[in-house]
């Protein structure tokens, strides 16, 4: 009987109506306890998968996952969107450098610094290990995100975590597309004993192009679909007509940036920057009534994402791969702290001496302590064919996400809470 009423809980109608009444009761359950939602609902998720690993009541776990595709163009972008309609002007601009540089230079540094440090440690094949290290180079929107919405930081700080964060989970993406392409054209996805440098075949300067075009035709989207968005919603004079605008406008660049073979999470990141800056600053274009609706929907459809977000990476997890290969997981996080250490400290360093831009000491902390990985990290490399490159990739991909989770979340929680606890509400974020 247990078993037929499980079949019937997992079938596709009654998956919406489950996740949304788990979503409320974990709402519920973080208001009483003040656990962070995100934190009890990837815990659910990794019940559910120790549940179906042990066997209990005869859970049929792949009726719960998420195809990984869905989480890259479906759930990213609104996290994306929401957060840089958001970011305030002044904020921003005080920032600005600091976080491009972080989301460009700094993610290609802790690719490089991460895959040799993971490669000389382990011993792995460097290609598979810089795979690795592109996937970990970007910090997480969603868990960034989720954590500035619970503490008190100044707000130019918080500008400059979300705007990185959202900008360079397009950055990783690029470099690791990259990365698996050359694997794929050197037959790397069954490797055997070679792990030097020597069996890296690039070209620098093919790459770099690729690079720019990717990232830069993003761009080029992503203004596009924001200028014509401004002046159809000059034509308008709707909320729900205008509110629809800016979900085509979303998924509008993601889809039509993929398709070309650029970045559709650029695309996305510059259309939310444009459309807080300047299409929701202008009377004409967008009223104060149908700017509060607009701002008030995308924050609902954030945290509805951000919640798949994070059961998805419950979900995925797996436990006993990560027991299997502790001493591989550990030289993974050693590797994904020394690429952030060496990316973060000097970049910020000399923006902060160099330009107008002010990053106090503190802040700097916070930007090494706060690179957590999740959902973007664990999807990308879901979305590869089954292999041993694979495997490899993924148990150190769930025992970096793991670590971010159990350890960096609180240890940031605690931090912000140490350091930022006198500043006064006007200045937070």
């Amino acid at each position: 009987m247990s078993d037929i009423f499980t079949d019937q809980l997992v079938n596709s109608e009654y998956l919406i109506p489950v996740f949304l009444g788990s979503l409320f009761a974990v709402s519920f359950l973080s208001a009483r306890t003040r656990i962070p939602h995100a934190m009890i609902l990837a815990s659910v998720g990794i019940a559910i998968s120790l549940v179906h690993f042990i066997g209990i009541n005869g859970i049929i776990l792949d009726k719960f996952k998420i195809d990984p595709r869905l989480i890259l163009y479906f759930i990213v972008p609104p996290l994306i969107f929401d957060a840089m309609i958001r970011i305030n002007r002044i904020e921003f601009k005080s920032i600005r450098i600091s976080s491009f540089l972080l989301a460009t230079i700094g993610t290609v540094l802790a690719t490089i610094i991460g895959g040799l440090v993971l490669g000389y440690l382990s011993g792995i094949p460097f290609i598979i290990a810089f795979a690795f290290a592109a996937l970990m180079s970007p910090t997480d929107a969603a868990v960034v995100i989720e954590i500035f919405k619970r503490v008190r930081v100044p707000k130019s700080l918080g500008a400059l975590m979300e705007s990185e964060a959202s900008l360079n989970d397009a950055t990783g993406a690029i470099i690791y597309s990259s990365i698996i392409a050359i694997a794929l054209a050197q037959g790397s996805f069954s490797y055997g004993d070679s792990g030097g440098l020597d069996s890296i075949n690039v070209n620098i300067l093919a790459e770099s192009e690729h690079f720019a075009i990717v990232f830069f035709g993003g761009v080029a989207i992503g203004l596009a679909f924001a200028i014509v968005g401004q002046k159809l919603h000059r034509l308008m004079d709707e909320i729900l007509s205008e509110t629809g605008l800016t979900l085509a406008i979303v998924f509008g660049s993601v889809v039509t940036a993929n398709s070309l073979g650029v970045s559709g999470l650029v695309a996305v990141a510059i259309a939310g920057l444009y459309f807080g800056h300047v299409t929701s600053k202008q009377e004409n274009t967008l009223s104060t009534r149908t700017k509060t609706f607009v701002f008030q929907f995308w924050e609902m459809i954030a945290y509805i994402a951000n919640s798949l977000a994070f059961l998805y990476l419950g979900l995925s997890m797996d436990l006993v791969s990560i027991g299997k290969n502790l001493p591989l997981v550990a030289f993974a996080v050693v590797a994904v702290f020394a690429g952030r250490l060496v990316s973060t400290y000097p970049i910020l360093g000399i923006t902060n001496r160099f330009t107008k831009e002010k990053i106090p000491r503190a802040w700097r902390h916070v930007a090494m302590i706060g690179s957590m990985r999740g959902a973007i990290s664990v999807a990308l490399v879901g979305t590869l064919p089954e292999s041993d490159f694979k495997n490899t990739l993924q148990t150190m991909t769930f025992g970096v996400v793991l670590c971010s989770l159990i350890l960096q979340y609180p240890a940031l929680l605690q931090f912000i809470k140490t350091k930022f606890k006198d500043i006064s509400p006007e200045k937070v974020s």
